[in-house]
């Protein structure tokens, strides 16, 4: 059984999952492409990410700050040059970094035995996300697309902060 804080960790790194890749493909839909072709394609750069952080020994913040970086590059290029051809090549590896610490994140709750709850908890916080984040840019727009990432990213740094000093402070 997992505790409160891998709980409530993995539900917001769910969501932080959601934010960073539906916010891509939203991202690049609203101003280039809205076909399947163009999904499918963000979606494999996304696992490809995912595969790689599976393998590689990545510092999670680092990594974390990598995908937000990328993401809000991918929507500043979309401000700057929406029909640009080398839009969907960001996108694409802007999701290609996100993807990362899914792989890291999946590898570090592999190794702590603690799969079938924390995975449950992912895919939670991912399902909210599925559906908050088109919300959010339906009402919000693009600022508020690109603010997502970044609030998740926050909470995710201020957990770890929390309860890192509280199992500092316990005997």
């Amino acid at each position: 059984m997992i505790d409160r804080r891998a709980k409530l960790i993995a539900s917001v790194t769910g969501l932080h999952f959601a934010a960073l890749q539906v916010g891509a493909f939203l991202s690049v839909e609203s101003v280039s492409s809205s076909a399947w072709a163009t999904y499918a394609a963000l979606s494999a750069a996304w696992l490809g990410g995912t595969l790689a952080g599976l393998w590689l020994e990545l510092p999670a913040r680092p990594t974390i700050l990598a995908g937000v970086i990328a993401f809000e590059g991918l929507v500043a290029f979309t401000r700057l040059a929406p029909w640009s051809r080398g839009l969907f090549a960001f996108g694409a590896g802007a999701a290609a970094l996100g993807g990362l610490w899914a792989g890291g994140f999946f590898t570090r709750a592999a190794r702590r035995r603690a799969t079938d709850g924390v995975f449950l908890h992912e895919n939670n916080g991912f399902l909210v996300g599925l559906v908050g984040t088109p919300i959010t840019f339906a009402f919000g727009g693009r600022a508020a697309l690109a603010a997502l990432p970044v609030v998740t990213c926050a909470i995710l740094f201020g957990l770890d902060q929390t309860f890192t000093r509280a199992r500092r402070q316990t005997p």
